[in-house]
């Protein structure tokens, strides 16, 4: 089997009973056809980059799964006709590791708790590269 990262966007007028009920509907169609969940994370409401069917906003869930290559494609389909889903993305975890990894699940959730510690580390570091580089403290 292979192993894959979904990615999919629920409508954000779902409560949470509707949203854990499609969560166990799409953990059913990929057992149905023959794979497994790995895991399944939920990353919450967030707001989409541009509006995708009138929505502005959307439940993000991610989840490995393994399956089977060639009933990647029925699985597709099942999520292509679920209402309730408005974007989905299904991406094969290389073996190598070139992709993100089933962990980087987990940092890419709490990520948006830590976004504003993130982008302040960023900052700091880049002025300090910034510092090194400046011709004024460098010999020539």
């Amino acid at each position: 089997m292979r192993k894959y990262e979904l990615t999919y966007i629920a409508k954000p007028d779902l409560d949470a009973s509707a949203l854990a009920a499609l969560i166990d509907r799409v953990s059913s169609f990929v057992t149905s056809e023959g794979g497994a969940i790995v895991k399944t994370s939920q990353w919450g409401l967030r707001q989409l980059s541009y509006p995708i069917r009138k929505y502005r906003e959307g439940y993000y869930v991610f989840s490995a799964i393994e399956l089977e290559a060639p009933t990647l494609a029925r699985l597709e389909q099942r999520l292509r006709l679920t209402e309730d889903i408005i974007r989905y993305l299904i991406v094969r975890a290389d073996e190598d590791g070139n992709a993100a990894n089933f962990q980087a699940a987990d940092v890419m959730g709490s990520a948006a708790d830590e976004a504003p510690a993130t982008v302040n580390a960023a900052t700091e570091a880049s002025q300090a590269l910034e510092q090194v580089d400046s011709p004024s403290t460098l010999e020539v």
